[in-house]
């Protein structure tokens, strides 16, 4: 595998045509792509690369977790029928483990290295959005619940409705450290509720 010039060059800038699917890059057909390179140099970039097109392909499903035994949604990513190639989940895990390294994903602890959080947006991101959101619709006043956040009716109109549990509560935790809002435990994560203190967040 010979390390593309440019990003440009792979096709990692999407049509301007709209489509009704993710419209992947030109390298996501190129064989050599689906097999871990030796080379540190061109496994770096072919690990940025993959790591690229993860998080465009989560941000554009609104998907937060990536699961190495949901065959559903790896077989698309993953798996290219049209070349007749697919990643390992070794593989899988060494371009994870190099997302994490940039902040751009997060292993989950208990799952042996076979679920992450994918960030494509960073928690300091959605944390400024859900206080900007907050203070807009004067919800500031009262305690909400992170089900109201996640998803409750005042919400359904913002990019963060929906949002994966783990995300929101990084969110909250930067907030938190920042001293601009406050949790209060629940019977369940959903209940737990935040104060916001100021929109300086």
């Amino acid at each position: 595998m010979s390390q593309p010039a440019s990003n440009a060059a792979l096709g990692l800038s999407q049509s301007p045509a709209l489509a009704s699917e993710f419209q992947f890059p030109s390298i996501h057909n190129f064989p050599p792509f689906y097999t871990l390179q030796p080379t540190a140099s061109t496994w770096k970039n072919q690990a940025e690369l993959w790591g690229t097109i993860i998080m465009g392909y989560y941000k554009y499903h609104r998907l937060y977790q990536l699961d190495l035994d949901d065959t559903s949604t790896n077989e698309q990513l993953f798996n290219n029928q049209r070349i007749n190639r697919n990643l390992k989940s070794e593989t899988i895990q060494a371009i994870v483990d190099e997302m994490v390294k940039k902040g751009d994903a997060e292993w989950d602890a208990t799952s042996k290295k076979r679920r992450a959080i994918i960030y494509w947006r960073k928690p300091e991101d959605w944390a400024a959005m859900i206080s900007a959101w907050v203070f807009e619709t004067g919800l500031n006043n009262s305690i909400l619940t992170f089900y109201e956040i996640a998803h409750g009716d005042d919400s359904e109109d913002q990019e963060f409705h929906n949002i994966h549990p783990t995300v929101l509560q990084k969110a909250m935790e930067v907030l938190v450290k920042r001293g601009t809002a406050a949790t209060f435990q629940g019977a369940t994560f959903e209940e737990m509720g935040v104060k916001f203190f100021n929109a300086g967040a």
